[in-house]
């Protein structure tokens, strides 16, 4: 298992690895701040691991708020990739490791989210479940010369979080805690109540 995690600054350019489609309505492409890659085997771990190297990265990347919905979609797409191209068998046997499929993980921090991407050597489309749609605000997938890369967009929520995780309460006015006068009472209706309540 090999993992690099560096800030871009420091990674030499790659001209000849595929970029992540933009929107037709997006003027510029998003700039990365930083990328951190982990490359894994595909076997029944692999998701685990990769969720492991998730929650560290965005830790490092003062991104926790990210975390629970990049962790339900990375698990989802490394476990697809792992049941298209590797062992899913959780005690393999010696015999199917010999074509052991690799796995690269890659995260690249934006201004505006992260982007996790997913690479393997299957061929095909992804199937887009409907709780990883949901959790992310674009998503996609590629075509390259080894197979494919599966790529989804987190954004960060809209709301501020509390310490423990949970949306934080937006203060509203002050409610106005006077006292009101009483609405009038209709005696005989409650004496007919309190004399049928008596009855039973």
């Amino acid at each position: 298992m090999t993992v690099v995690a560096d800030s871009l600054g420091s990674r030499p350019e790659q001209s000849n690895r595929p970029t992540i489609p933009a929107p037709r309505s997006m003027v510029e492409q998003p700039r990365p701040k930083a990328i951190a890659d982990l490359t894994l085997a595909a076997t029944s771990t692999a998701a685990s691991v990769g969720v492991m190297f998730l929650r560290c990265t965005l830790t490092e990347w003062q991104r926790d708020e990210l975390g629970n919905n990049g962790e339900a979609v990375l698990s989802a797409l490394i476990s697809e990739a792992v049941a298209s191209t590797g062992v899913p068998e959780p005690s393999p046997r010696w015999t199917e490791l010999t074509d052991l499929a690799l796995i690269r993980v890659r995260l690249v921090l934006l201004e505006t989210g992260v982007i996790v991407e997913v690479a393997d050597r299957h061929n095909q489309p992804p199937t887009w479940a409907d709780a990883v749609t949901s959790l992310c605000s674009r998503w996609n997938s590629y075509r390259t010369d080894a197979g494919r890369v599966v790529w989804c967009e987190l954004e960060p929520p809209l709301y501020e979080l509390t310490a423990i995780g949970l949306p934080k309460r937006i203060r509203t006015k002050a409610v106005d805690t006077t006292r009101r006068p009483a609405a009038s009472v209709d005696r005989e209706l409650l004496q007919r109540v309190l004399e049928g309540l008596e009855g039973l």
